[in-house]
């Protein structure tokens, strides 16, 4: 009977290891999710500094950001779509999706701006204009994306 379950594992262990090594993480993807997009040009095209950030966040339909002192917040009209801005973090936030591929999509949107190559899951680390980041996506209550600078 052992020798039978032995077998079963080492069988199954195969399999796992070779649709690994069959499988492309950091395969890029298309985006197609608007919050990502937002979170391109808010947060990457910005970095390191942010500089611009606000005026992003306004063609999505943020005009109005209130200044909390450590940092400034603004939303859409109808709530589903926020920013959070400093001069060291930029985070834009949504409502739940039921979409899987936004881990990816949100990795695939940050290499083209990354002079490191990006992980193939999130929290990483990536390097934008020389400056080190952290990126995250925040899935627990809603879809949080955030580019947190790491010195």
């Amino acid at each position: 009977m052992s020798n039978l379950l032995f077998r079963k594992l080492a069988l199954s262990s195969l399999l796992l290891l070779a649709g690994c090594a069959a499988s492309t993480p950091n395969a890029q993807i298309s985006v197609k999710s608007k919050a990502i997009e937002a979170f391109t040009d808010i947060c990457l095209k910005t970095a390191p500094s942010f500089a611009g950030s606000a005026e992003a966040a306004k063609r999505y339909g943020i005009d109005d950001l209130q200044d909390m002192g450590f940092t400034r917040i603004g939303f859409t009209a109808d709530k589903n779509l926020a920013v959070q801005l400093s001069a060291k973090e930029c985070v834009v936030t949504t409502p739940s999706q039921s979409d899987n591929s936004l881990p990816r999509q949100l990795l695939s949107a940050v290499q083209p701006y990354s002079q490191t190559a990006v992980a193939d899951r999130v929290p990483s680390k990536v390097s934008l204009q020389g400056a080190n980041f952290i990126l995250q996506h925040d899935r627990n209550g809603g879809e949080a994306y955030v580019l947190l600078r790491n010195n």
